[in-house]
């Protein structure tokens, strides 16, 4: 079989890794025959992978017992029945590490440790730390009781590790062992007495260390505590599956690792939260940096100036890397010795937006992994990121940027839902979402490089109505649960088979992307995620999106490795026109200044945005001097440059290679380049009707439409020059341009079967007529509420206005239509809340779950006289299970609108028209027009 051929396949049947997966959200022990049915019921919806997850709900004393085991066992047997395959997710609710206390249960010694600072002043010798808040508080009681036994956080073993006197203005930190008389600690803090008074002119800090005597979380940088979390939480598993490893069950995932993060009432300095910590952390820290570690300690805390800034980021760069090696390192080295890929995603402070300091702003990210996520994932066999709601955000582009700084290319998502709509109450989610909201999330993030989205969840119950507690009633744990909306059963297949193609069709390409922007990650180190750098890269990267010009993240790291030619900076075989600093103030050594020189001098553009490098983590302290020489070789930019500049970025590849190029103020997205197989790909998408060109060099060149709906692929012929697409509302269109105008040999028998190929043509249609009356609503006999009912139904609004307010299932508008004869007819629905099949006579005659609402009636589904017309509309789940609740403002629409649209065929199709041609400006007889 040809490489052609075997893409045609891929495209039409998607595998497994490119069609949508799903985290399970378990809730209680499942018997078989649930488990069986809801396994089918993915694999039916076309979703092909899943993750079992338990959460809050399900009893944590039950968490990998053997009948839990059972019930996963179950699972994998039946999804490889199926030719499905299973990730395991690696803990209980989330947040890896503690295998639901099972790794600390006799093992009080292993629990997180972590390391708090008591400054005490000059002429003083008391110091105290108190008020100790766990970030957890903010998730709810639920919450507290799954992190911590009993629901309440107490500390013990309290220890001095270090006792530092500070002096002078440049922070000259010298250690004082015999400093502190003494220490009392209790549950919630400890005081410090000093054998003497802090000297004038001075201030003494002291690090202390304390256990989380009921943390259920084990110390992660402890060697021990994760070998201990390995055993608790990934070898049963393998007891209970392993004969599955490495075929149906594919891969372990980890799920933002990390102690939990505590602040208390004392605390000042630049790092915001407690530190894990570990006798094996403080040994490397000496190995490290011998009688300089006080100095490096203080310089953590304090100080601007580019010496200590320096020490701040050489500190970060050690704790990260020890602190992956010694966590993320366990996890893959177990993963990889039982056959399984490794993946997972860390905690992204991007999540929901595209500013570095989007989430997770009251938690010091810099003692997690260092927010080094290019350094993460080369801990993953496979690339993972999370996004939160239905928006174009960062999340999926940072994943394909970290993966293929490793030589790879996508990543997972996992696509969650949190912020509810305005007068909605936080934390309670998004049950009324549709399935063109999410449709249209996930094309977007394929189009920032997303290969597989996995949904966030499906639920295995939909939770009670005796309450709406956050996270412990399953109902209101990050809703929706994604099989328990109206519109699952009917419509979830196609949307799922869509996104699989699509996945499938970009697999291969690698994307023309013209501008690289530099993570700024010493930056981070030395000012934290809230910094200047953290707004700077987000608005440069939205608006480089927004921009339609094609971007990916870079490390430092990458530089380092980069070539340069032909006006071009290449990093592996990625090649950018322009590099961007975004608020990079703190680079490696002067080394990476000379690259930069290097760089411009070469011609590619370096452009910087907010402040400019002032800082070495290595070396002497020139940069500020170093920047100033290079400056004139750098475009500044006070502020993000208008989006003709950035465009001006993109490279003017129509004379070497097809590309396509998005007119100001198009609505199309787009992501394609050259595939493995000697031909371009080339994905476009629009939410709202726009244009696009395909630009192309000297020919002869073959065009063909991949149809992600169908499956489809159709031939368009061989065009000469430029060609205009237009793209209709939520329409997505992918082409694949190949030298040559002869058909590749094999490709006959693409379109065999396809409307493109029968040769069907769209008729003359007459003026619309509105439907307005005459409308009854139908709701179903097993319908959870309103049970058989039939009532008279306005189609101006929803009906949660017409005395259905709760109501929320599937309910079907019914019409008579009078015809003199049968005719094609053309119904519009202009606004509908929900997802729609429509039915003629009782023959189904078209579905449509997203806008526009518009379905062809054939005349072989009509008869003379009157005609029974049904339009079946699932909307979302949101006013059944808000109701009541006071979490939503007022219930959300439902329904149909707008009234109904029908027009009738005035003169039959034209047979020589295609469908494959449609969108496509032409002038006869060529089906393109050349510019």
């Amino acid at each position: 079989m040809s490489a052609e051929e075997t893409a045609l396949r891929r495209f039409r049947n998607p595998d497994p890794w490119h069609a949508p997966a799903a985290y399970w959200f378990w809730h209680r022990l499942p018997d078989q025959d649930t488990v069986r049915a809801q396994v089918r019921q993915m694999h039916d919806a076309g979703i092909r992978s899943f993750q079992v997850q338990a959460r809050l709900s399900y009893p944590i004393e039950g968490y990998l017992d053997d009948d839990y085991l059972a019930a996963c066992r179950v699972a994998v047997e039946t999804a490889a029945e199926l030719g499905m395959i299973v990730g395991i997710y690696d803990d209980y609710n989330w947040q890896t590490g503690h295998a639901a206390g099972r790794a600390v249960t006799g093992h009080d010694e292993l629990r997180e440790r972590h390391l708090f600072w008591v400054r005490i002043p000059a002429g003083a010798r008391d110091g105290a730390l108190s008020g100790i808040r766990s970030a957890t508080e903010n998730l709810g009681p639920a919450a507290m009781d799954w992190h911590y036994e009993g629901g309440v956080v107490a500390w013990a073993d309290w220890r001095v590790e270090y006792a530092l006197v500070v002096e002078g203005e440049r922070g000259t930190a010298a250690e004082r062992p015999g400093l502190v008389d003494r220490l009392d600690g209790a549950a919630d803090g400890c005081r410090v007495r000093l054998a003497e008074p802090v000297p004038d002119g001075a201030e003494a800090i002291v690090f202390v260390s304390a256990r989380c005597a009921t943390s259920r979380l084990v110390n992660p940088v402890d060697p021990l505590a994760v070998d201990r979390f390995v055993e608790a939480g990934y070898q049963p598993f393998a007891d209970a599956l392993g004969d599955f490893f490495g075929s149906t069950v594919a891969y372990m995932f980890f799920d933002q690792p990390h102690a939990v993060y505590y602040d208390w009432a004392e605390r000042t300095g630049d790092l915001r939260s407690a530190m894990p910590f570990h006798e094996s952390l403080a040994a490397s820290i000496r190995e490290r940096w011998h009688e300089r570690t006080p100095q490096v300690l203080a310089a953590v805390l304090d100080g601007d100036d580019p010496e200590r800034l320096s020490l701040r980021a050489q500190f970060y760069e050690h704790f990260s890397g020890y602190a992956m090696e010694t966590f993320l390192g366990k996890l893959r080295a177990w993963s990889h010795a039982h056959g399984l890929r490794q993946t997972g995603h860390e905690v992204l402070g991007h999540v929901g937006g595209w500013g570095l300091d989007t989430a997770f702003t009251n938690w010091d990210l810099r003692v997690n992994f260092g927010l080094d996520h290019f350094g993460v994932d080369g801990y993953r066999d496979l690339t993972a990121v999370d996004a939160q709601d239905a928006l174009v955000q960062l999340s999926p582009v940072f994943g394909d940027s970290v993966a293929r700084h490793h030589g790879r290319g996508g990543t997972m998502v996992e696509q969650y839902f949190l912020t509810p709509p305005e007068g909605g109450t936080p934390w309670s989610g998004h049950w009324g979402l549709s399935l063109e909201e999410l449709r249209t999330t996930a094309i977007n993030h394929h189009l920032q490089g997303m290969r597989q989205m996995i949904f966030h969840g499906f639920y295995q119950t939909h939770g009670h109505g005796d309450d709406h507690e956050s996270l412990r009633n399953p109902r209101f744990d990050f809703p929706p649960g994604i099989n328990f909306e109206p519109w699952f059963a009917d419509h979830h297949l196609p949307f799922a088979l869509e996104s699989a193609r699509l996945s499938e069709f970009l697999d291969p390409v690698s994307p023309q992307c013209d501008v690289a922007v530099l993570y700024p990650l010493r930056t981070v180190w030395t000012a934290g995620q809230l910094g200047e750098q953290a707004s700077e890269l987000g608005a440069w990267a939205r608006a480089l999106t927004e921009a339609r010009v094609g971007f990916h993240l870079v490390d430092e790291r990458d530089l380092e490795a980069a070539a340069v030619a032909e006006g071009a900076v290449w990093i592996g075989d990625r090649r950018y026109r322009a590099l961007v600093l975004p608020a990079v103030t703190t680079l490696r050594s002067a080394a990476s200044l000379r690259r930069l020189r290097r760089l411009a001098e070469a011609g590619v553009r370096v452009l910087a945005g907010g402040a400019t490098p002032a800082v070495y983590q290595e070396g002497p302290q020139t940069a500020a001097a170093d920047w100033a020489a290079l400056a004139p070789a750098v475009e500044v930019f006070s502020a993000v440059p208008a989006e003709t500049v950035l465009r001006g970025l993109v490279a003017r590849r129509e004379l070497t290679e097809p590309t396509l190029r998005v007119p100001a103020g198009s609505a199309v997205r787009w992501r394609g380049g050259p595939d493995a197989a000697d031909g371009f790909r080339f994905a476009c998408f629009a939410e709202a009707a726009g244009t696009v060109e395909l630009l192309l060099p000297d020919g002869p060149w073959r065009l063909e439409e991949w149809v992600a709906a169908d499956g489809t692929v159709h031939a368009l012929g061989a065009p000469e020059g430029p060609v205009v697409l237009r793209l209709e509302q939520n329409e997505l269109r992918l082409l694949r341009v190949v030298r040559g105008a002869e058909p590749a040999s094999g490709r006959a028998d693409a379109t065999e079967g396809s409307e493109g190929a029968a040769g069907h043509g769209t008729p003359e249609w007459s003026a619309p007529e509105e439907l307005v009356s005459g409308w009854l609503l139908d709701i179903a006999d097993d319908a959870y509420e309103e049970a058989g009912t039939r009532r008279d139904i306005a189609v101006t609004c929803g009906w949660e206005r017409q005395g259905l307010a709760t109501f929320a299932g599937t309910a079907d508008y019914v019409r008579q239509v009078e015809l003199d004869a049968p005719v094609p007819l053309e119904l519009v629905l202009p606004a509908v809340a929900g997802a729609v099949v429509v039915s003629v006579n009782g023959v189904r005659v078209g579905e449509r779950a997203w806008a526009p609402y518009r379905i062809t009636i054939p005349a072989d589904a009509l008869r003379p006289g009157g005609n029974e017309l049904r339009v079946r509309v699932a909307p979302s789940a949101a006013n059944r299970y808000y109701a009541g609740t006071g979490l939503r403002a007022e219930p959300e629409p439902c329904g149909l609108l707008a009234p109904p649209l029908l027009s009738r065929a005035l003169a039959p199709p034209d047979l020589g028209a295609s469908r494959a041609v449609s969108g496509i400006a032409s002038e006869q007889p060529s089906p393109f027009r050349g510019q």
